[in-house]
């Protein structure tokens, strides 16, 4: 490669020799013709300088004539030196009519323009004179810098190129290692070897059964096919290839039994909490104060009055509607006052296990028997609720609640428990099942 830049800077020598040419008049090259050699007829000038070593002079294009190439506009930085070289001949361009000044001088080009300028006499001293030597002199110093970067670069190169030749050598060597078995993939494989000779010697070793001696000589089998494997394995690393499939000798009547499973730890079955939907209807059976009532009667045969009342109801709703957020109906009758109940209410609730506690709020409406006339009235009430469910399946839960009303009204019997109050609250607790779906 520092060839090249001997070649390139002798070509900048040639080149500046061939400039100094240009300033010359045509005549002035004459002195060196001589007189046997010059025929009036056939000089011309650019034929005025021919010596013995210089009769081709048909490579020589004559000044007046210049090629134009497509990549060297007018205007181009290079265009006048590329008119020089090419009115002296040394550069003739590409046959699709470009200069491609981008691209690297070849040897062969290189000998070829040397060839030219020794054809025309462009390196004859004697076309040259001091002034001419000082400028190309001057002209190589001023790129001298440019010279010494780019041998620096060519030496980097020389070097970064020594060392990757290093690192594909080491490659190769390993790849060798992989090859024979010396290197990792090799150990790996003897070890792997060595497991599968381990593992038949203990299969080996085992007791040998009557009932089991089919079911040895199967799992003999697979192991010295595995071991097989492995040591194909060792002979060719770069390929991996599935396992063969072994079957059973032709004239086993048994088949090899299913191993037993070991199991490790506690084996007792861990708990789970059932899971449920979250719509929900249920039945209820509950019990009031009697209150303004005095007292209520259990339906039986001797009717023994007690100080509550009896109620059954139900209850449909859903345990999420928006987040945490349920929302219920439930509707109770009280056969002592008589009383029909209904109402609605904003549940919120948690999980805890099997225990899934719950809270709400609402308003609601009671029909029965007026205080002070005859028929039935009705009241309005605030409720406010507090339970919990217990979940005995997943969609079966038993739950118990108390409830707290708050009566706007009490213009019946089944309202407030304070007769002589305009309002007052009314109190009841009740349990039953839900079925979840």
């Amino acid at each position: 490669m520092r060839k090249s830049l001997i070649i390139a800077s002798t070509l900048a020598l040639s080149v500046g020799a061939a400039s100094a040419q240009d300033t010359t008049t045509p005549a002035a090259p004459a002195t060196q013709t001589t007189p046997a050699q010059t025929t009036p007829a056939t000089t011309t000038p650019a034929t005025t300088q021919t010596t013995p070593a210089a009769t081709p002079a048909t490579t020589t294009a004559t000044p007046s004539q210049v090629t134009t190439f497509s990549d060297v506009p007018a205007g181009h930085w290079a265009k006048d030196a590329v008119d020089v070289i090419v009115q002296r001949g040394l550069i003739q361009g590409f046959p699709d009519g470009t200069f491609r000044g981008n691209e690297s001088l070849t040897r062969y080009q290189a000998a070829l323009i040397f060839y030219r300028l020794l054809q025309n006499g462009g390196l004859s001293s004697g076309n040259l004179s001091q002034g001419d030597l000082t400028t190309i002199t001057r002209g190589i110093q001023e790129v001298s810098t440019e010279l010494a970067a780019l041998t620096t670069r060519v030496t980097d190169l020389e070097r970064l190129s020594a060392d990757q030749q290093a690192r594909i050598t080491a490659l190769e060597g390993r790849i060798a290692a992989l090859g024979t078995g010396t290197g990792t993939a090799g150990t790996d494989t003897a070890a792997l070897t060595a497991r599968i000779d381990a593992l038949e010697a203990a299969v080996r070793a085992l007791p040998t059964a009557p009932a089991a001696g089919t079911a040895d000589a199967a799992l003999t089998a697979r192991v010295d096919a595995l071991e097989a494997a492995a040591r194909s394995a060792a002979t060719t690393p770069a390929t991996t290839t599935p396992a063969p499939t072994t079957t059973a000798p032709a004239d086993t009547t048994t088949t090899e039994p299913a191993p037993s499973t070991v199991v490790i730890g506690d084996t007792t079955p861990v708990a789970t909490t059932p899971t449920r939907g979250n719509l929900f209807a249920g039945v209820s059976i509950g019990a009031a104060n009697a209150g303004s009532l005095g007292n209520c009667y259990i339906p039986n045969a001797e009717g023994r009055a007690v100080n509550f009342c009896a109620s059954f109801g139900g209850v449909i709703g859903s345990t999420q509607i928006i987040g945490p957020i349920g929302a219920r109906v439930a509707a109770d009758y009280r056969p002592g006052p008589n009383a029909i109940s209904a109402d609605v209410n904003a549940t919120i609730g948690t999980t805890f296990g099997r225990f899934q506690p719950y809270a709400g709020a609402g308003l609601g409406l009671t029909s029965s028997r007026s205080r002070t006339a005859t028929g039935n009235t009705t009241d309005t009430y605030l409720s406010a609720l507090i339970g919990v469910d217990f979940q005995i399946t997943d969609s079966i839960a038993a739950f118990a609640e108390a409830d707290a009303r708050y009566y706007l009204t009490n213009k019946g019997v089944g309202a407030a428990q304070d007769a002589t109050a305009t309002r007052g609250f009314g109190n009841a607790v009740k349990a039953g099942l839900k079925f979840y779906f």
